[in-house]
């Protein structure tokens, strides 16, 4: 495959997956001493990354209560159910984005434990972590990073709590995982090749998620096509999607789908009846057509945020090589105070 190192990757997330027992010891104590409620909190990329975890708590568990939050709008509102019994879960790859540790910073001086997964040892945002998860990931591999940290963690809560019997399950099933993951990208890796040659000179796209993929829609348009490479591009929400922007399809106009494994595929299949009606330029991402080392149905939707991130992380890379445009580049993030 093209711009990959599958044994570095392979490295990667298996470092990432061997995390499991200090999150487990973590969990373990924090609900042996007692917590009020879970906050995610993050920013940009892993805000959206938390969004999975929401709507797989929401659709799943009556005794965890948990939030996700922005972390300069949490610092700034005052969130009301915040408090020195909360648990705060932090991800970062840098370790220093301002926000987060600010954000670590006030919550543990408030009294609270404070979760943090990073991918930079020794940053700043360590200071302020009562239990840090380390293993080394970049941007291509980060979000696998990340998912395998708070897939396990939210899984031993809601286990914990006597709410989720395919623990073992889920997270052996995890231990195996690496290997399907690669696969999904050979998978995708040519379809995604001809995606980047046909659309690279396209000045605007809609992504369309939903439930345990809304997040990613949201990353992908935000932190890959826009940041990464300049494009101009919309994230919809399935359920949304009908209440405004579906005026903006044109029968030229690229759509992209993606598509899980949850509760919310029918919604998804209302926006493919409508766009494939009007735009001849549709693609579809299913998490469904790829293999992994289960069949259980809600394992599957819950791995599918980390599966179609491996899948258009292909997209991203060959759409990097085809406009000539860096995944690294930046005009304006990190160049200066803003």
């Amino acid at each position: 495959m093209f711009d990959i190192d599958l044994t570095h990757y392979t490295e990667v997330v298996d470092k990432a997956l061997a995390l499991r027992p200090e999150i487990e010891r973590a969990v373990d104590k924090i609900c042996e001493e007692g917590y009020s409620n879970i906050f995610f909190i993050g920013c940009g990329g892993t805000y959206a990354h938390s969004l999975p975890m929401m709507y797989w708590l929401d659709s799943t568990s009556k005794k965890v209560e948990a939030y996700s939050v922005i972390a300069a709008e949490f610092m700034a509102m005052g969130h009301k159910k915040f408090s020195k019994d909360s648990v705060c879960v932090f991800s970062t790859r840098s370790g220093n984005t301002k926000e987060i540790v600010a954000a670590a910073k006030f919550c543990k001086d408030a009294g609270a434990r404070t979760l943090v997964y990073v991918s930079n040892d020794d940053t700043p945002v360590c200071e302020y972590a009562d239990y840090k998860f380390f293993s080394p990931a970049e941007d291509p591999n980060l979000c696998e990073a990340i998912y395998s940290y708070t897939i396990t963690l939210l899984a031993r809560f809601m286990k914990n709590a006597g709410e989720f019997d395919r623990y073992d399950l889920l997270v052996d099933g995890m231990a195996k995982l690496t290997p399907y993951l690669i696969r999904a990208k050979e998978q995708y890796d040519p379809i995604c090749q001809e995606l980047a040659k046909k659309f690279k000179d396209v000045d605007y796209h809609m992504i369309v998620g939903g439930g345990m993929l809304w997040g990613e829609a949201y990353d992908y348009a935000m932190c890959i096509l826009e940041e990464m490479q300049w494009i101009k591009t919309k994230s919809i929400h399935a359920c949304e999607f009908f209440h405004g922007t579906l005026e903006l399809v044109e029968e030229d106009t690229h759509v992209m789908l993606f598509y899980g494994e949850d509760e919310t595929r029918e919604l998804m299949d209302r926006v493919y009846r409508f766009v494939t009606n009007v735009s001849k330029e549709v693609t579809v991402f299913d998490t469904k057509t790829v293999e992994l080392p289960f069949d259980d149905a809600e394992c599957r939707k819950i791995l599918s945020p980390m599966v179609i991130y491996a899948m258009t992380e292909r997209l991203s890379a060959h759409l990097a090589q085809e406009r000539n445009h860096p995944l690294t580049v930046r005009r304006y993030y990190r160049q200066f105070d803003y």
